[in-house]
């Protein structure tokens, strides 16, 4: 018996407002959400020909996202290493989590459940539990980076493919695991146990003087985050300045052709795009944030100091701007 050919038309065009990196449909088809290059999350409601029900920004464009089988969640991995949990009731951030060393290449749900397997960049595969938001497992074995996904049906397999040319397939055991926090956990242990004599007779600390000062808190995933968000942004700021003084040559040479600037700079040079970064930055985070800085990228800070010191209104207005996002 022969099959019929699947037919389909065209019913409907939705314009965008730039580029659309991903796109998904949530289960009960009732809203097309689409992640654009200029750092936000539209979601459509089907149905409806004008107005977004969702609107959701990033620091960094979206690179995948996926919804969990009941329609109440939505989980989006970005450029900026970060997953997030939303709620598709309210739009609403539940959660934001340093996921990986780089890039989020792609995140799937689990059928049923909301557990979610996410690749990024990093060479890693990572199970979280998207409720608690609490990594279970991490998976190495690719040599280079994963660039994506995908889930059997039954959740009994999983397939992810590499920059190292290899698809590799993982099936579900019934072995018993500890998850990622529980083996931090008695890792700390052990090693509070082997260094326990040694602190027993080291020299106690001096109570600091009245009026010292000492560190504003400690190292935390946010302060992780954010210094990474901080040395993303001086990356991309410096590519940017070698763009310009590239462009600059070759107009003194007369190869006269308008200069396109980096969609991922908004529209900003690139004073103002690191000055931008640095102002999404919670002030009681900053301190440790900048400590955590490789010396490198504290060099490339540094060099735009002078900058902000000769137009002080500016980093004001920059940081007023990002205080009311």
């Amino acid at each position: 018996m022969q099959s019929k050919p699947l037919m389909v038309s065209h019913v409907r065009t939705m314009k965008m407002n730039d580029d659309v990196q991903v796109v998904a449909v949530s289960p009960d088809a009732k809203y097309i959400p689409a992640a654009l290059l200029d750092c936000t999350v539209k979601g459509q409601p089907v149905g409806y020909r004008n107005g977004a029900a969702i609107a959701l920004r990033f620091l960094l464009p979206v690179l995948c996202m996926d919804i969990s089988s009941d329609g109440a969640l939505l989980v989006t991995g970005s450029t900026d290493k970060n997953l997030k949990s939303w709620g598709l009731d309210f739009g609403d951030c539940h959660k934001s989590i340093y996921a990986h060393a780089d890039s989020v290449m792609a995140v799937q749900f689990a059928r049923n459940t909301h557990y979610v397997f996410s690749v990024g960049k990093d060479c890693l595969i990572k199970y979280w539990d998207v409720d608690k938001f609490e990594l279970l497992l991490t998976l190495e074995g690719h040599h280079a980076k994963v660039w994506c996904l995908s889930i059997s049906n039954r959740g009994d397999f999983i397939v992810s493919m590499s920059h190292d040319r290899s698809i590799r397939r993982w099936d579900r055991t019934e072995e018993p695991f500890f998850i990622e926090k529980e083996k931090r956990l008695e890792q700390m242990f052990e090693s509070d146990l082997d260094n326990a004599f040694e602190n027993m007779y080291a020299p106690k600390e001096e109570l600091p003087e009245e009026g010292a000062v000492a560190l504003a808190g400690k190292k935390t995933q946010e302060t992780l985050s954010a210094t990474n968000s901080s040395i993303d942004a001086l990356d991309i700021a410096e590519d940017e300045l070698k763009r310009i003084t590239k462009h600059a040559e070759e107009k003194r040479k007369g190869k006269v052709a308008d200069f396109q600037s980096n969609v991922l700079m908004l529209g900003l040079s690139p004073l103002d795009f690191v000055l931008r970064a640095l102002s999404n930055v919670y002030a009681n985070d900053m301190e440790q944030t900048l400590l955590a800085l490789p010396f490198s990228d504290a060099l490339k800070l540094l060099s735009y100091l002078k900058d902000w010191t000769i137009n002080p209104d500016k980093v004001y207005e920059t940081a007023l701007w990002c205080c009311l996002q």
